[in-house]
């Protein structure tokens, strides 16, 4: 808890230094795309919806409906947007994540800097598989989201623990493969998975707010990028 609490203070306070604040609004123009484009993936779907013909008439009837009426639409796309919002934004993010990264280890850790910047082909492909990860697995668990809608926060303990848990793993592996191995990283993580649950929980939280999921992908790089480091500083004789 101690490492999560610094990794936010340190990551607000840095927010105005001019490397960190370039990046930061640069992220933010480019998060805004993310939500073009999730919407326009919204009503791709729903054009997709209306091209679909079932067997059964009653069927075609019932979808017409549900898309007719414009608030059912809405909520069926604030949902979507819930699912898809996050992976979305976290691939456009890629395209900054080494910058963010750079700015908090110029700060914070400059005798821990990463020898090499990723670039943004590999970051690229990691945020389009934690995207994959994301979009699948929220897919899968719809029922499950259906079967307990009736049941007091049931529904968000699982969004929110699922999530967690893929936006943690996914934003410290793009950090922690600047400085280890797939497989170090993978040995680091297991050993910190409290931390990086609790980092990726912030990251969702981030992105379950209005205005303030625009500023969830650059916010969550650093924040992962100072557990990372923070874990590191025991074993090293630090703090």
């Amino acid at each position: 808890m101690k490492n999560i609490i610094s990794a936010m203070d340190r990551t607000l306070s840095q927010i105005l230094d001019p490397a960190f604040l370039k990046v930061f609004i640069w992220g933010i123009l480019t998060t805004i795309v993310a939500i073009i484009a999730t919407w326009f993936l919204a009503n791709y779907l729903k054009s997709q919806i209306v091209l679909t013909q079932f067997d059964w008439q009653w069927v075609n009837d019932a979808f017409q409906w549900l898309l007719d009426v414009d608030w059912i639409f809405n909520i069926i796309f604030f949902f979507l947007m819930g699912i898809f919002f996050p992976p979305i934004a976290t691939v456009f993010m890629s395209l900054y994540l080494d910058d963010v990264v750079d700015a908090v280890e110029d700060k914070y850790y400059p005798d821990r800097k990463a020898g090499k910047r990723l670039g943004v082909g590999h970051l690229a492909y990691l945020a389009v598989r934690l995207a994959f990860m994301i979009i699948f697995l929220n897919i899968i668990v719809i029922p499950l989201y259906v079967f307990f809608f009736w049941v007091p926060f049931v529904p968000l303990v699982i969004f929110y623990t699922l999530n967690s848990y893929l936006l943690g793993w996914g934003y410290y592996e793009m950090v922690a493969v600047r400085h280890l191995g797939i497989k170090e990283a993978g040995q680091h993580r297991k050993s910190i998975r409290g931390q990086v649950l609790g980092g990726g929980f912030i990251i969702t939280l981030l992105y379950s707010f209005p205005v303030i999921n625009l500023t969830a992908p650059i916010l969550g790089a650093a924040i992962l990028a100072h557990l990372f480091h923070l874990s590191l500083a025991p074993l090293e004789g630090e703090g």
